[in-house]
């Protein structure tokens, strides 16, 4: 018992320390993704040596006194996603005009088209964003889709890294950017709504640091690095929305949000776990939106899932600046601003 205790603590304790580290090796950062599960571990640990091991020697001490400790430390990172913290973006009022937004990794590999639009005809988005299309995926929904949005910017792939935006709201200004690696693009427009007021849409999916991906997280950080600043010096509303292929507690997404200033629409509301769809112990957010403190909250789900390894999100909003929201933004610090020098001078290598 006290061997098999001593070892799960050792392993808390490791995968509560790596993610402190800045190591960009795939197998450190990949500690960042099952962060409430080692969280769970901890707390089993922590009552496991409350209840069975009293007296403790020294080292059985400190091995107790890091796992509570650790487990605490813990407790408040994930907090601000419970919805025991009031929202970070404030719920709209009752009568404002709604946007709403779908974001969904369709899986390339899957051929469930039809749930996908079932999906799409029932949820009605104004704008709708996919990730992982290949032409296959394009050929199967384009048609249908673009009968219901007259305005689109497509790039299919097939590296799983195609995407397509769709939009009832006029499309100005669109590109595709390719800002880090050649392979891997993102879609960058400016979104007329009817009343004429205009917002910025960034939507992502970088190459997560995965075995056969990319061995480091590098690119992954650089991206969001290089779609952080252009959001921060945007003199409109931003939107970035996509499969960012990381959590949303892990210090590159919280670094994002401090270079950029947009706001998590989760924080007060919960994790909404998308992936991975078919593994319930093993889930966690990789689907995100992100927002200016021009936006209000509506509605934020996690719909149903046609056969994809991911879930799609939906949300609806409405543009009204907050006070509340303005006090919540989390500010560069000049050691923030070196770390995003740092990763990019590091892909410009």
């Amino acid at each position: 018992m006290k061997i098999v205790l001593i070892t799960l603590s050792i392993i808390f304790i490791v995968s509560a320390l790596a993610p402190f580290s800045k190591w960009e090796k795939w197998w450190v950062r990949g500690f960042d993704f099952p962060y409430v599960q080692f969280t769970v571990l901890g707390l089993l640990c922590v009552i496991s040596w409350s209840v069975f091991l009293q007296p403790l020697g020294w080292i059985e001490g400190f091995i107790y006194g890091m796992t509570i400790a650790l487990f605490v430390y813990r407790l408040t990172v994930i907090y601000p996603y419970t919805r025991l913290k009031r929202p970070t973006i404030p719920w709209s009022e009752n009568g404002s005009k709604k946007i709403r937004f779908i974001s969904a990794n369709v899986l390339m590999s899957n051929d469930d088209y039809n749930g996908c639009m079932q999906l799409i005809d029932k949820h009605k988005p104004d704008i709708l964003f996919l990730v992982e299309v290949d032409e296959k995926w394009k050929m199967a929904l384009d048609q249908n889709l673009s009968e219901l949005f007259p305005y689109k910017i497509l790039r299919p792939l097939d590296n799983t890294y195609g995407m397509m935006l769709y939009s009832k709201h006029k499309l100005l200004e669109g590109t595709i950017q390719y800002l880090i690696e050649d392979d891997v693009p993102s879609i960058h427009s400016k979104i007329e709504l009817e009343d004429g007021e205009v917002i910025q849409f960034y939507g992502l999916h970088p190459k997560p640091p995965a075995p056969g991906e990319n061995d480091e997280s590098t690119p992954r950080d650089a991206e969001l690095v290089m779609v952080g600043r252009l959001a921060q010096k945007s003199k409109i509303p931003v939107v970035v929305a996509g499969d960012m292929n990381d959590v949303a507690w892990s210090h590159t997404t919280r670094l994002f949000m401090r270079i950029s200033g947009l706001l998590d629409p989760r924080m007060g509301r919960g994790f909404f776990n998308t992936f991975h769809a078919g593994r319930p112990l093993m889930r966690w957010p990789l689907d995100h939106f992100f927002f200016s403190h021009h936006f209000r909250i509506a509605k934020l789900e996690r719909l149903f899932n046609f056969h994809s390894d991911h879930y799609p999100i939906l949300i609806d909003v409405s543009i009204n600046p907050s006070v509340h929201a303005l006090a919540s933004k989390e500010h560069a610090s000049q050691d923030d601003l070196d770390e995003a020098n740092e990763k990019l001078d590091k892909v410009d290598a």
